[in-house]
């Protein structure tokens, strides 16, 4: 088993992700995980007024789950309100951006996978409802 726990992996403190504004605090949960598609599991949390900056995804597959707070997503230039309960997914050779629009902060599981692991499937071998 591979555990990622607050008290294994403290986090830091950061400014303007991926040349967006504001500050965020990032956890990295799992980075990397042996004999796995998922390149990293990080717990994040964008501070309210602050953003991500509009960035592209090669080879990967991301996906944002929103626990709490609000705010825009954008994906390919197509943007949406979002909020608790919330997934976005942003494939490879797509670009997104989030911007928290509340007053609180606004806390997201952000986990990424490698896309080599979807390549592999086939319509028979694919999940139900996604093939």
């Amino acid at each position: 088993m591979i555990l990622g726990t607050p008290e294994t992996f403290p986090g830091e403190r950061a400014q303007e992700s991926h040349g967006g504004s504001g500050g965020y605090f990032v956890r990295t949960l799992l980075d990397s995980p042996p004999d796995s598609a998922f390149r990293y599991v990080r717990d994040l949390i964008l501070d309210p007024g602050s953003s991500i900056g509009d960035h592209p995804h090669e080879g990967d597959d991301e996906v944002y789950f929103i626990i709490s707070g609000s705010g825009v997503m954008q994906v390919d230039g197509e943007q949406r309100s979002i909020g608790p309960g919330s997934a976005v997914l942003t494939r490879s050779g797509s670009h997104h951006g989030l911007v928290n629009t509340g007053t609180l902060d606004m806390r997201i599981c952000v986990a990424c996978a490698s896309c080599s692991a979807r390549a592999g499937l086939t319509a028979d071998a694919a999940p139900a409802g996604t093939g």
